[in-house]
């Protein structure tokens, strides 16, 4: 019996107009369970010290890890030289899934915030079929430990768009506040030709207008009406 694989936030807002946050990978592997038996068969158990960095040099690098106890945190170095975190796992998660299938390097480092029990197993058990019905729990566990990686990255990515955006669209009101010289005034469009000048879709900008709304900065924004609550802080959200 696999456990099931779930994510969460650890909130960290990082600026007055969209909250970012550390999203954390877990699972949920019971220790009589089928998973269980075939980590430890075929896997090697590491102890890591907190504030160490998990080391993937040479044949390491292709190998997959299954955290028992501990917390794990990739960093990596931004352009300007800031370390900044993406993701931390927790008792159940398995990184380095991807270099382990594709056998490709990628960015980041593994970093233990605390004392860390790790699983070392080699990344050749998901290599061909033979290998998965070998350890056909640990297999189905790992592409579901790998779907959950892969939605956090989809979801962090469209937070930082949709980020962007939020920025653009609120820079857009103040234009159009400054124009017609009131914080209340027509809009003249449909939602959904607006998101088509700004080249998202719909639900983007449905998605901002919400936002601004939740942070009542925005009362409407509909095509006879638009009025903005709170100037202020929408310049400061614009950065203008």
């Amino acid at each position: 019996m696999t456990g099931s694989a779930s994510f969460s936030p650890e909130h960290a807002p990082l600026a007055d107009f969209m909250s970012f946050a550390v999203p954390v990978a877990r699972g949920d592997v019971d220790a009589s369970s089928a998973v269980w038996q075939e980590i430890q068969r075929e896997g090697t158990k590491i102890l890591c010290p907190a504030k160490s960095f998990i080391d993937l040099s040479g044949p390491r690098l292709f190998d997959m890890y299954f955290l028992e106890k501990g917390r794990v945190r990739i960093l990596f170095d931004t352009l300007d030289g800031r370390q900044r975190a993406l993701m931390t796992f927790e008792p159940g998660g398995i990184f380095n899934l991807a270099c382990a299938l594709t056998h490709r390097n990628a960015s980041g480092q593994y970093y233990c915030v605390e004392d860390s029990v790790i699983w070392r197993i080699p990344g050749s058990v998901l290599q061909d079929a033979r290998a998965v019905a070998a350890c056909p729990a640990l297999a189905a566990y790992a592409l579901t430990q790998m779907g959950t990686v892969t939605l956090i990255h989809s979801t962090f990515l469209s937070d930082m768009l949709m980020d962007e955006f939020t920025i653009r669209f609120c820079r857009y009101l103040v234009s159009l506040a400054a124009r017609h010289g009131s914080t209340e005034f027509p809009l003249g469009l449909t939602q959904e030709r607006c998101a088509a000048t700004f080249g998202v879709h719909r639900a983007t900008l449905g998605r901002a207008i919400q936002y601004l709304k939740r942070q009542g900065v925005l009362e409407s924004f509909r095509r006879g009406r638009v009025c903005i609550l709170d100037m202020e802080r929408l310049r400061r959200m614009a950065g203008v």
